[in-house]
């Protein structure tokens, strides 16, 4: 018995390895979640890569459920994909939900890094990128508030809705909205040109 106890209580060999090995995928494991997601996210978006046009050029597009990315994930998606998607640039300590419906548009919430993706509720800044040929001439031809944006860009500010702001610019054949609980925080946020297009 005293023989038993003894060998039970020597450690097994290869036991601290294997605890370095486990430790190291600790860290492995997220950032390989980041890149199959974004893998995922380019194929969607881009189609097959065989030269055909791109899903958005179509009426149906193949959609995307929403996915949480970091910013440099954001940005090699974005360089990788044939359609423009808009943000509102970086912020500390927040991951960006990425979703595509069936019509093309895609959409960026800003999510603080405690809440999963695909959470319900608008309580998240929010840029959507819709496509639209002629979006510009039709935001500019439609009544109401328009404000000039820097790069010749132009916004809509509705009357019964000052949450969300459309806005759109010259020779880009999509409309931008963007979306914030505060209305003064979307005015600010669109009216200091920081609506942009990821990259």
């Amino acid at each position: 018995m005293e023989d038993q106890v003894s060998r039970d209580a020597v450690p097994r060999p290869g036991l601290r390895e294997r605890a370095r090995g486990l430790l190291r995928w600790r860290y492995v494991l997220p950032a390989l979640a980041v890149l199959v997601a974004v893998v995922a996210v380019v194929w969607a978006l881009g189609g097959s890569g065989d030269g055909s046009s791109p899903a958005t050029s179509g009426p149906v597009a193949a959609p995307i459920a929403p996915v949480a990315l970091n910013e440099s994930a954001l940005r090699t998606l974005a360089v990788k994909v044939p359609q423009q998607i808009y943000w509102a640039g970086p912020r500390a300590g927040y991951l960006y939900e990425l979703k595509r419906n069936p019509d093309g548009s895609v959409y960026i919430r800003y999510l603080p890094a405690n809440v999963k993706a695909g959470t319900p509720g608008a309580k998240y800044l929010t840029i959507a990128t819709y496509p639209f040929p002629g979006a510009y001439d039709a935001l500019k031809a439609t009544r109401g508030r328009h404000v000039s944006l820097p790069r010749n860009g132009i916004a809509l500010i509705a009357p019964n809705y000052r949450k969300s702001i459309h806005l759109a610019y010259p020779d880009t054949d999509y409309q931008v909205e963007v979306f914030d609980p505060s209305p003064a925080e979307v005015l600010q946020l669109v009216s200091s040109g920081r609506i942009r297009p990821v990259g």
